[in-house]
C-alpha cells in the first residue's frame, strides 16, 4: 500500500466516510455507507483496517472526546486531508485493542459488512 500522501485520490473518499465514526452522532447510521465505500475500493481488508485505525483515528478521534463534540457533520475534506497527512501512523503497528476499544468495536462491525458486500453475489 502506498503512503497516504502518494495515494490521496483513492484514500480521500474512505477518509471522508470513516471520519463519521468520531462525530457526535450514532455511528450505526454510518456503517452501511462506509462499508459500501470500502467494499468498492481497491484496498484489502487489512489495508482498510490500517486506514481506519492508523490514519483516520489519530487525526479525528479528538473530536469524540472533546465533549460536547465540536463537529457533528464531518470535517471539510481539505481540512481532513491535511490533518490526516500530519497525524497518520502509516507503517507503524496497529494500536493496542485494549486502549482503543471504541475504534476496534466499530472496525469489527465495518469489517463484517465490507466482507458481506464483497462476497455477495446476485443471481437476479
Amino acid at each position: 500500500m502506498l503512503p497516504p500522501q502518494e495515494d490521496l485520490d483513492a484514500r480521500a473518499p474512505l477518509w471522508d466516510v470513516m471520519q463519521m465514526f468520531w462525530m457526535d452522532t450514532d455511528p450505526e447510521y454510518e456503517v452501511a455507507v462506509t462499508a459500501q465505500t470500502c467494499a468498492e475500493s481497491k484496498y484489502s481488508i487489512a489495508e482498510l483496517k490500517r486506514i481506519f485505525l492508523n490514519e483516520v483515528r489519530p487525526a479525528v478521534s479528538f473530536n469524540l472526546y472533546a465533549g460536547p463534540a465540536p463537529e457533528w457533520t464531518g470535517f471539510e475534506l481539505e481540512w481532513l486531508k491535511d490533518r490526516i497527512l500530519k497525524a497518520h501512523r502509516f507503517h507503524k503497528p496497529l494500536p493496542l485493542r485494549i486502549f482503543h476499544r471504541y475504534a476496534y468495536n466499530w472496525w469489527g462491525k465495518l469489517e463484517g459488512e465490507i466482507i458481506k458486500r464483497r462476497t455477495h453475489t446476485s443471481f437476479d
